[in-house]
């Protein structure tokens, strides 16, 4: 065999090697260089890792009330209970009433729990009170109204009271209502009339000299009080110039009326 049949055998088969050896490398760098996309190994994606569900605020534990003792609430009024039980957060339940001739209308008669049970988170007590009885209205009329109410209270009936322009006493009862003798139930309100100084109307005594002024005023109930003076050309000395309140004025009985004079020439 000749040289040049060597040369081309060894060069047939380094052409064979090259081909199966980097064949695939160099076709893929023809693919890329033409735009031909080419497949690539997946690339693994890893997962983020999971968040921790977000927890709610653990809420403290309410604090039970410390226990305490019941009150003694047998004999005070179920009014005055309440106040004592408010400042102890205590609930004072009206559980019905009962007739006691002998006791006031309102008192606490009975309790539940008794005074001196402790008392945890429910703090009621539940209590039976002395019913209010129905009053017989006395006659009233002609009595001082301090008297009239006294005798209304005692009774455990209330009252009002609206005055009137008399003659009689001040603070006397003229009329009353309901009637003297009429029954009444609790709570009803009798009203009374009281007797009060009528309103005088103040005279006129502008105009006047101020000794005549004053003598008009005394005899109507009146009083003069500070004098101012003042200089006037036309009239003579105490000419009364101005009066306050005016004439025809309605005031309480010794009211004072304040007069401008004329001062000394």
């Amino acid at each position: 065999m000749n040289d040049t049949v060597k040369m081309f055998l060894i060069s047939l088969i380094t052409a064979v090697l090259v081909q199966v050896l980097l064949g695939p490398q160099i076709q893929r760098m023809q693919q890329q260089q033409q735009g031909v996309p080419v497949a690539t190994a997946p690339v693994q994606v890893q997962p983020a890792p999971a968040q921790p569900a977000p927890q709610a605020p653990i809420q403290p534990a309410p604090q039970a009330e410390a226990a305490i003792p019941a009150p003694e609430f047998v004999g005070t009024t179920i009014k005055d209970a309440r106040k004592i039980a408010v400042s102890q957060s205590i609930i004072i339940i009206q559980d019905g009433d009962r007739e006691t001739p002998d006791k006031t209308p309102g008192e606490i008669l009975e309790q539940n729990p008794p005074a001196g049970t402790m008392l945890t988170s429910t703090r009621e007590i539940r209590v039976v009170v002395a019913r209010a009885r129905e009053a017989k209205v006395p006659n009233l009329i002609g009595k001082p109204i301090g008297e009239a109410k006294a005798t209304l209270q005692g009774l455990g009936v209330e009252f009002t009271e609206q005055q009137k322009d008399s003659s009689k006493t001040p603070g006397t009862v003229l009329s009353q209502k309901p009637a003297a003798g009429v029954k009444v139930q609790p709570g009803t309100s009798v009203e009374l009339t009281i007797a009060a100084l009528p309103l005088i109307e103040v005279p006129a005594v502008t105009g006047k000299y101020l000794n005549k002024a004053k003598t008009i005023l005394k005899d109507s109930g009146l009083d003069a009080g500070d004098i101012k003076r003042v200089e006037h050309e036309e009239h003579g000395e105490n000419y009364v110039l101005k009066q306050d309140p005016a004439a025809g004025a309605k005031v309480p009985f010794g009211t004072t009326i304040t007069l401008t004079v004329v001062a000394p020439n």
